[in-house]
């Protein structure tokens, strides 16, 4: 889209210098110069401007790549995008030009290959009633940039409101602790719980440590396939060929809830009664509980887990655990020591700032064993940033690219209001003589670069209207048709319109009648 707009951005400043070499083709023609060697000059011109321009936006490309480092989605994580210019871009690039060349070339080339010959070569090439004929063309091209930018801010404006409605989804864990998250492994012959629980009781231990816990994995680990266990439930009837039904799960150890500032609603927590030998025992969430119980109480009721009799001892509010738009759930939590697992996230709740602590908390786990790999150490900060990276990164990017297309539609609607503004200002002195105010001609020229804005945010609102209904799968909170955010996007359209045209409007007001009536 907008390449688009700028291909119509150029088409239309080539217009503007094709009226101006109208008299310079006409001679040619005088001469004997045929239609097609006119338009194989007219093309060879236009394609050196787009090479020279995709040399420039190479050597552009190049040096972005430079700066790719804030695309990484997590920066406590070894992945780096893999960003290069190669053959398959060079292969697009050469393509563009070609496709470009046409775009912004052709409608110069052909309106200047048969130049009106008595006209031009009297000098009368440029009078109004040409640009009368010629203008519409120059007002379609603008008409359809900003179409096209109205298009992209729509888009844009959707993503930003869905990126908002996003950072407002309750994540079931408070994320204004000050909280180090550690994903550790352990290996074949160290048993998970003894190894786990050393290193939370050193970690304990730790100046400016408050709190730390574990469990197998941890909020927002980016999956939304997790582990899975087979419940049965008395009383729930099963789709026909199920035998039960497969429940995500976390095992966590006393205190993740109360570190995490995750809520138990209803119940208790777990405590050190529930150990390996002790009867079995789940914690449900919300979700669950609304699902499968929702006129009753589950507290203190019996499932089937794996075979296993589990008593429900609470009810937790819905916590995140994958993505951050995953649906909600139904999701249960075991103790760690009934439900062990050789992976597992270290929780540590520090006193000031979480940051600080990472390396000595890196020192303690390898000093506990060396041989236990730190996976990937997180603070809630970038925990957040990475939950929230491909919503940001897909909005920032849109924004860029509707940010430049609207300043290249401005640039256009301030080309065709100027060149309005200048091929009328016979007119503008005639009016100012017989007793206009410079109100009037300023009023005059806006309204014309404001009824293209108006014509280009009509289009582009139907177009919108269609664009916008593929994102759906990438919006959340708000609808592909926001009322709200195409209102905004057809305000600030308008708006920087209306700047864009008054600068010409307001030169166009300071013409001296007496100048502008010296020829006549």
């Amino acid at each position: 889209l907008v390449l688009l707009i700028a291909c119509a951005n150029v088409a239309g400043l080539m217009l503007a210098r094709a009226e101006a070499r109208r008299s310079e083709f006409a001679v040619r023609t005088a001469l004997g110069a045929g239609r097609g060697r006119l338009l194989r000059q007219l093309l060879t011109e236009s394609i050196l401007l787009s090479s020279v321009s995709a040399a420039l936006g190479l050597a552009l490309t190049w040096l972005l790549i430079r700066f790719q480092g804030v695309f990484n989605p997590m920066p406590a994580f070894p992945l780096r995008l893999d960003m290069r210019v190669g053959g398959q871009t060079l292969i697009f690039t050469a393509v563009a030009v070609l496709a470009t060349t046409i775009l912004f070339g052709l409608a110069p080339a052909l309106g200047l290959s048969k130049p009106d010959l008595v006209s031009s070569l009297k000098g009368t090439g440029r009078t109004v009633g040409q640009s009368k004929r010629r203008l519409p063309l120059r007002n379609v091209l603008v008409v359809g940039q900003i179409a096209l930018s109205v298009v992209l801010l729509a888009a844009t404006g959707l993503l930003l409101r869905s990126l908002l409605f996003s950072m407002r989804i309750p994540l079931g864990f408070d994320d204004q602790k000050q909280l180090v998250l550690a994903q550790i492994s352990t290996y074949e012959g160290r048993p998970s719980e003894a190894l786990f629980l050393e290193i939370a009781e050193k970690l304990r231990a730790l100046p400016g440590v408050k709190q730390a816990t574990f469990a197998m994995r941890g909020p927002l680990t980016g999956f939304e396939d997790g582990a899975t266990r087979k419940v049965s439930i008395p009383g729930v009837e099963m789709a026909q060929g199920q035998e039960a039904i497969p429940v995500k799960f976390n095992s966590v150890w006393f205190d993740y809830f109360r570190t995490m500032g995750t809520r138990i609603l209803k119940g208790r927590d777990f405590s050190s009664v529930d150990g390996p030998s002790g009867p079995k025992v789940v914690l449900i969430n919300e979700t669950m509980a609304q699902r499968y119980w929702p006129n009753d109480d589950p507290v203190g009721k019996h499932l089937r887990v794996d075979g296993k009799d589990c008593e429900i001892i609470g009810i937790t509010e819905r916590a995140i655990m994958g993505k951050i738009h995953e649906s909600p759930e139904p999701y249960m939590y075991f103790p760690f020591s009934q439900a062990p697992s050789g992976d597992g996230m270290l929780i540590v709740e520090t006193v000031s700032d979480p940051g600080g602590l990472i390396p000595a908390i890196r020192k303690t786990i390898h000093g506990v064993d060396s041989n236990v790999p730190i996976i990937e150490m997180l603070t809630v900060p970038q925990l957040m940033h990475s939950a929230f990276w491909e919503d940001r990164i897909t909005a920032g990017l849109v924004g860029m690219l509707g940010i430049a297309g609207i300043f290249l539609a401005a640039v256009g609607l301030y080309g065709v209001v100027s060149y309005l503004a200048y091929r009328r200002s016979h007119e503008m002195g005639v009016r100012m003589a017989l007793g206009a105010q410079k109100r009037h001609i300023v009023a005059l020229v806006l309204g014309h670069g404001f009824k293209l804005a108006v014509a280009g945010i009509a289009i582009g609102m139907i177009g919108a209207f269609a664009v916008t209904r593929l994102m759906s799968s990438m919006l959340y909170g708000v609808k592909p048709n926001d009322p709200v955010t195409f209102a905004a996007t057809a305000c600030a359209v308008i708006a920087i319109a209306l700047l864009a045209s008054y600068v010409p409007a307001a030169r166009a007001a300071r013409v001296e009648p007496v100048v502008a009536l010296r020829y006549e």
